[in-house]
């Protein structure tokens, strides 16, 4: 019978050698509590930047005189209210104590020269899709078209919630009027993308952004409508109807814009600009 433990030793010699010689990498014992520490630190997603909303209830709106929100729970609403009041105070502005009832919260403030907060929750369509630095180049713009106009941005945050599409929310501060529509605000004029340049100049709003979809300013609200028919009469009697019709619900005309119209029947179209 041939004896294998001398040929075991003669075999396994030189790979302690090399082990002891550095050639070989040691072996270590890795303990379980490590070995989760390294996967947990692995799995563990980056940390969020401090800008981005990626929870419901931190999602703040502006009433006529306080800011609101929604939240679930006592715990989510005391989250919310903690972290807009120090906004608030950060900005100057001195907040009242929040309240909570049915899901709903609201949190009172007052500033030192009675000018209101009011938010813009901007349209997806101003940026393209999952390009996040996209949106923040377009919310970069929009605080500046607010600073540009003479207004006070307060917070912009990036909002990434699961049932909006990614978009950013823009706090800031402007002087109240009687109507909100005739505030000086952030705006966006859907479907206005191919609304006459001269109609829009002579508004005197401050355009951000145009695009074929549409149109975002600061000013007061504008409101667009876009009339055809068969013939020019018809359309000149179906102009001065909607302008009578407008100014009697105290709408203020800007001014209309003649067009052609490609269609078999109704070649006449007219495009009225006014303030809401």
């Amino acid at each position: 019978m041939i004896k294998l433990l001398p040929i075991l030793a003669l075999l396994l010699s030189p790979l302690a050698a090399a082990a002891e010689s550095g050639a070989l990498p040691a072996f270590h014992f890795t303990a379980p509590a490590a070995l989760r520490a390294e996967a947990a630190a692995i799995a563990a997603p980056e940390p969020r930047p401090a800008d981005v909303i990626a929870k419901g209830h931190m999602l703040i709106q502006a009433g006529k005189e306080a800011l609101f929100g929604y939240a679930d729970t006592p715990a989510d609403f005391a989250e919310a209210a903690a972290h807009w009041t120090e906004v608030l105070k950060a900005a100057g502005i001195e907040p009242g104590a929040p309240t909570y009832k049915d899901t709903i919260f609201t949190i009172p403030y007052k500033t030192a020269d009675g000018r209101v907060i009011r938010d813009f929750l901007a349209e997806a369509r101003q940026f393209p899709p999952k390009d996040d630095d996209g949106l923040r180049a377009n919310m970069a713009l929009a605080r500046k078209a607010l600073t540009d106009a003479g207004l006070t941005p307060i917070s912009a945050r990036v909002v990434n919630l699961e049932h909006l599409l990614p978009t950013y929310s823009i706090l800031y501060l402007v002087k109240p009027e009687a109507l909100r529509e005739r505030e000086t605000q952030i705006r966006v004029l859907k479907d206005g993308g191919d609304l006459d340049a001269g109609l829009l100049q002579a508004s005197g709003v401050a355009v951000m952004q145009r695009t074929q979809l549409l149109v975002v300013y600061v000013g007061p609200e504008l409101g667009y409508v876009g009339l055809i028919a068969k013939t020019a009469a018809d359309l000149a009697v179906r102009l001065e109807k909607r302008k009578a019709h407008l100014v009697a619900a105290g709408k203020r005309i800007i001014g209309e814009k003649l067009v052609p119209v490609d269609h078999a029947e109704y070649k006449f179209g007219a495009e009225l600009l006014f303030f809401q």
